[in-house]
């Protein structure tokens, strides 16, 4: 192995750690992972090349299951050791509603997919603004084993027609890895413009990355392998090649680590500034003198040779280390941050020599295939095991409280609570948090899945872009009640959908996560551009209200950002503050109910749930009773969902304010009689939304015919 190699390991990892501990200096470390796999791409690849030139090179499949044996032994007994123990940790550290997602992880991380988990994760408006997991750093490694899963046998292949063609078998290996880097840099510039989230996880985006390394140590096997080989020698004056093409690979790695940030746009065109650093430095050691260059003796020092060889261990261990002790503590201050290192280091030291090691040590009964490729099911079942005595010790978290009885409104009947039900019980529910009750037992949801626990939109799920209407409630009745809105109506639907069937209405949910009903139009979330499909679905919203004429529709909607101005056309953010953005909202709002006003019976906007400063099942998780989930509405939202009311007034139609069925005085429960209200900060749960149905129709006056 070329000490230089080693110690570039030592750089990317070293990048991506410092990127993690979130140091404000080095805010496109992350490049570090692109320079991860130029090298792999680089060192399998020539790998690959001298094992099938070798004499007694096996053939096809030998080579293959030896390929597949070597890559056995050097990724699944680390990677397995350290999902294990961050389920463990997970499951002792880590509020009960994160545990089940990371367990979850875990399996994606096995079966080498966790890019596309992420990339699923990413991209699920429910998801925003989650803590990250632990495990989400072996989204590269999937990428790799992804890669690697194809490139040995198409390289194979590719040599073997050349060879009965009698042709030069590494010249079509390098015309055709050329043709595969230039499209998938292509797919990868198109796709980072058109879906960041899902192109940063993407084998197809990161393939000319791996390919890059690739495509060098081809073109490097050939000048070595040439007949004219042994006899080129440095040209005169030339001397300074390699230390010039090491110095600009510094530069370029150096200056994308400085430069770029958490919004640029990778692994789009940009990336190609840390894949360029990453090859020149590679062929730089590769050239005659490279060895001897600055940057290489810098590279090939003790320490970074030490960090080079526990790389992969640094990497496996660092961001669990990272995320668990930043979500247990709540932040990470500079003597948390340097603990971190001391662990990652002393975690990663032991895995090095303890499970790496032994694996890989030529002549050990690891280095027979026979042995390394049932690793494979031998890794998976032992993260079984490891995710079965999680689950158990989560199970033991939860039976902690089972016993403890519910809020009730006769505990607190003296009191002079509300003679409507549900908001007696909210009073009820703020008294017994203020006595530090203990938290009941039975919670509905559950506080394992409760982040699962998104109203269903069925086959009308729009953001599949169906146009479809799906009939609910009392699908065969005359009168009709439409819901319109984003996610926060997508909230309200099992109360409207259970109205609906209770007193005699078809009921159609027009939802779209994301968008608004609101003329003011939300710019795409992912893109940050003008969103399409959100146009196009408030349109088809306002029209499907003019054919139906209903007798009823229910507007619900979050104060999301930025938006474009129903009046100028300009981009408004909410940076811009509360009055200039809240403007922007309320005109977008005006306009929409107008629009609902002209061809509806009634229209009612249903405003203000609040949106929490944290969420209710995270703190239940962690706190030793009620009283310490006694939480506040947020101001700021809370403030915007407050004018809404009074653009409905001005308009003309009816709003409702429901903070009072979660709050009462400024003060939220986070258990409501038995009850979870919220699934996350700001959408409720299904069943506290069909807790509301009949209250929310004696609000709303209407009655069975």
């Amino acid at each position: 192995m070329r000490t230089d190699v080693q110690g570039l390991r030592a750089v990317a990892v070293l990048l991506v750690v410092v990127t993690h501990l979130g140091v404000d200096l080095v805010p496109g470390g992350y490049v570090g992972v692109d320079v991860f796999f130029v090298i792999s791409g680089f060192l399998i690849t020539g790998l690959l090349l001298r094992a099938r030139e070798r004499p007694d090179a096996p053939g096809l499949r030998g080579a293959l299951v030896d390929f597949y044996a070597r890559r056995a032994r050097r990724i699944l007994p680390a990677a397995t050791v350290v999902l294990v123990a961050t389920c463990a940790a997970s499951a002792v550290l880590l509020p009960v509603t994160r545990v089940t997602e990371i367990l979850t992880d875990a399996w994606w991380s096995a079966l080498f997919a966790a890019n596309v988990r992420f990339a699923m994760v990413e991209t699920d408006y429910f998801a925003e603004g989650q803590p990250v997991s632990p495990l989400q750093h072996y989204w590269s490694l999937a990428v790799e084993e992804q890669f690697y899963l194809v490139w040995p046998v198409l390289l194979l292949v590719v040599a073997a027609l050349a060879v009965r063609r009698r042709r030069d078998p590494v010249a079509g290996i390098q015309h055709v890895l050329t043709v595969l880097v230039l499209a998938s840099l292509a797919w990868s510039v198109w796709a980072t413009y058109a879906s960041p989230d899902t192109a940063y996880f993407s084998t197809f985006t990161r393939g000319w990355q791996l390919g890059a390394g690739a495509l060098l140590a081809v073109v490097l096997h050939r000048r070595t392998t040439s007949p004219t080989a042994g006899h080129a020698r440095e040209p005169r004056g030339r001397a300074s090649v390699p230390g010039l093409l090491a110095g600009a690979g510094v530069v370029l790695v150096v200056v994308a680590a400085l430069v770029l940030t958490p919004d640029s746009p990778v692994p789009g065109l940009v990336a190609a500034v840390p894949v360029l650093g990453a090859v020149a430095l590679l062929l730089a050691g590769a050239l005659p003198g490279g060895d001897g260059t600055m940057v290489a003796r810098a590279l090939s020092l003790r320490p970074m040779q030490v960090v080079g060889d526990w790389s992969y261990s640094i990497y496996l261990w660092h961001f669990p280390v990272i995320v668990v002790a930043r979500s247990y503590l709540g932040g990470l201050s500079p003597l948390a941050a340097l603990v971190c290192v001391v662990a990652i280091g002393v975690l990663s030291g032991l895995t090095y020599h303890l499970v790496e090691q032994p694996f890989r040590r030529r002549g050990s009964r690891w280095d027979r295939a026979r042995w390394a490729l049932p690793m494979y099911p031998a890794a998976v079942g032992t993260l079984a095991i490891g995710v079965l005595a999680s689950q158990l010790w989560l199970d033991q978290r939860l039976a902690a409280t089972e016993d403890n009885p519910a809020i009730e409104v006769a505990d607190y009947a003296r009191d002079g609570l509300s003679r409507d039900p549900v908001r007696a019980l909210v009073q009820a529910s703020v008294l017994a948090a203020e006595e530090g009750r203990p938290i009941p037992g039975g919670l509905v949801p559950g506080l394992v899945d409760i982040r699962s626990d998104t109203a269903s939109l069925g086959d009308c799920d729009y953001r599949t872009g169906t146009r479809e209407l799906c009939p609910e409630g009392d699908a065969d009745a005359d009168r009709v009640i439409v819901l319109a809105g984003d996610s926060h109506a997508r909230a309200w639907s099992p109360a409207v959908r259970l109205l609906g069937e209770r007193l005699g209405y078809r009921v159609l949910t027009l939802a779209y996560t994301g968008c608004p009903t609101n003329l003011a139009i939300r710019l795409d979330p992912e893109t940050g551009r003008e969103w399409e499909e959100c146009t196009d679905f408030v349109d088809f919203t306002l029209d499907t209200v003019a054919d139906l004429q209903p007798e009823l529709v229910l507007v619900s909607n979050a104060p999301l950002a930025p938006v474009t101005d129903v009046d100028t056309g300009e981009v408004v953010e909410r940076s811009e503050g509360p009055e200039v953005f809240g403007d922007a909202l309320d005109r977008g709002l005006a306009a929409a109910l107008e629009r609902l006003d002209a061809d509806a019976d009634r229209v009612v906007l249903l405003a203000n749930t609040p949106k929490l400063q944290r969420e209710q099942a995270v703190c239940l998780s962690r706190a030793s009773d009620l009283g310490e989930c006694l939480l506040s509405p947020e101001r700021a939202p809370r403030r915007l969902q407050r004018g809404f009311i009074e653009v409905a007034e001005r308009v003309g139609v009816e709003a409702i304010d429901a903070e009072k069925w979660f709050c009462e005085r400024l003060r939220c429960p986070s258990v409501v009689g038995r009850f979870i209200t919220m699934r996350d900060s700001e959408h409720m749960t299904t069943a506290y939304s069909e807790h509301l149905a009949d209250t929310l129709a004696e609000a709303l006056r209407i009655t069975r015919l």
